[in-house]
């Protein structure tokens, strides 16, 4: 596959491109490849698509490895999926078995893919631990509404959220003895027996 990109690269169909093998989790059948392509002009999928095919080496019989339903992608979802990204994970309200590091990414130019990795906007999953967090620890949703600068039109979503992690704190006790203390869930004050 490098050899191929390396290709569409110097003909100029490619200006950078990075993907990544996965082992296959328990719901795919095969190792696979996310590949992400920064074209350099208008190009033909399909053409990239073709050019890309490679012959599975552990079955000769089978047909063409190649990209399955390629679709146009940020680069900031691509990557932290690519990883497996605990926490982008955790946003998208998925899980997978297999995590990786950069060093798993083969990429046509290091100095580009810094760069976009720098460039990744962490607010909205920041966000989510961060509320994650406060609620376990006790805080008020109202402190966290301040706190985590919350956009108006997410309240009612962080309420939720809020509600689902105390109750879920209340319920496994979080490592207490007893289920005291409890607390509030409106104002998060501690509810003296």
């Amino acid at each position: 596959m490098q050899e191929k990109l390396d290709e569409l690269r110097q003909a100029g169909l490619i200006q950078f491109w990075a993907f990544i093998e996965h082992l296959p989790e328990e719901d795919e059948e095969k190792a696979h490849k996310h590949l992400y392509i920064i074209p350099a002009r208008m190009i033909d999928t399909l053409r990239i698509e073709k050019a890309l095919q490679e012959i599975d080496l552990n079955d000769l019989t089978a047909k063409p490895l190649g990209a399955i339903f390629p679709r146009p992608s940020k680069f900031d979802d691509w990557y932290l999926y690519s990883l497996h990204d605990r926490r982008y994970l955790a946003y998208k309200g998925q899980k997978r078995k297999y995590h990786y590091n950069d060093k798993a990414f083969i990429v046509s130019c290091r100095d580009t893919f810094r760069e976009l990795k720098n460039l990744i906007d962490y607010t909205e999953i920041n966000r989510l631990s961060l509320i994650i967090e406060k609620a376990e620890n006790g805080e008020s949703l109202s402190d966290i509404i301040k706190t985590c600068n919350i956009p108006l039109q997410l309240i009612g979503q962080v309420k939720q959220l809020y509600n689902i992690i105390i109750s879920h704190i209340d319920l496994y006790r979080n490592n207490r003895e007893t289920h005291s203390p409890k607390v509030d869930i409106e104002t998060g004050e501690i509810i003296e027996k």
